[in-house]
């Protein structure tokens, strides 16, 4: 029973924490607001998350992974570059449609240990789904396409960038990175048209609110 109510507490902590930061910004907000917004001591925050960051990639595996399970129940069917490319897809889609989480990601982007994080959450999704390479090739693919992907979607109204064509490049920059042949990868693309339709998304929106630990019914709409 202890062990239940301590992971409880802390997904109490990580969701609201996550509220705080999609509000004012994951640097606008210090350790302190956080207890304070959960009614506990700064210490006993500390208890559970020594640090900040600690709180911050916590609550990014939690949002990773449950957009990765996703593609694990509602995807199998496919291949892994039919689902990478989908899933990238919907969640650029996604953070398009909620400046909330757009503003918590791009906070996220302005960290390398972050941007790490994220790396790393998605190299453990992408060798469970079969994704083939060496798993440092996969990992420099992933930083090169995703990092400089993000780049131009956060720039995307100045650049007058759709978020479709991004998700495009970045799966492109990642399987060519990987060795496939450009013509393979745009066949896959476009295997994939008919998921990248609001009936496919709002799917997955409403799988990420039936089951992500994390509550996100007032940052994500449905």
């Amino acid at each position: 029973m202890p062990r239940k109510r301590n992971t409880q507490r802390r997904m109490e902590i990580v969701n609201t924490a996550f509220r705080l930061f999609a509000e004012q910004g994951y640097n606008n907000v210090q350790m302190k607001d956080i207890a304070d917004a959960c009614d506990i001591s700064k210490s006993l925050l500390q208890h559970y998350f020594p640090k900040k960051i600690v709180l911050l990639s916590t609550m990014l595996n939690e949002l990773m992974l449950s957009a990765f399970i996703y593609g694990n129940e509602q995807l199998t069917a496919l291949s892994p570059e039919q689902r990478t490319m989908i899933q990238m897809s919907f969640m650029l889609r996604m953070l398009d449609e909620n400046p909330r989480i757009e503003h918590f990601i791009r906070d996220v982007f302005e960290s390398p240990e972050l941007t790490t994080e994220i790396v790393l959450v998605s190299l453990d999704w992408l060798e469970a789904i079969g994704v083939q390479g060496e798993a440092a090739n996969i990992r420099y693919a992933m930083n090169f396409a995703v990092s400089g992907g993000m780049a131009v979607f956060f720039k995307r109204k100045i650049l007058r960038a759709s978020v479709e064509l991004i998700a495009e490049n970045i799966d492109q920059a990642f399987y060519l990175l990987l060795g496939e042949d450009r013509r393979k990868i745009d066949q896959i693309y476009l295997s994939t048209a008919k998921y990248n339709t609001d009936h496919y998304y709002q799917q997955f929106i409403a799988y990420l609110h039936e089951h992500a630990t994390i509550d996100l019914r007032a940052e994500i709409k449905i």
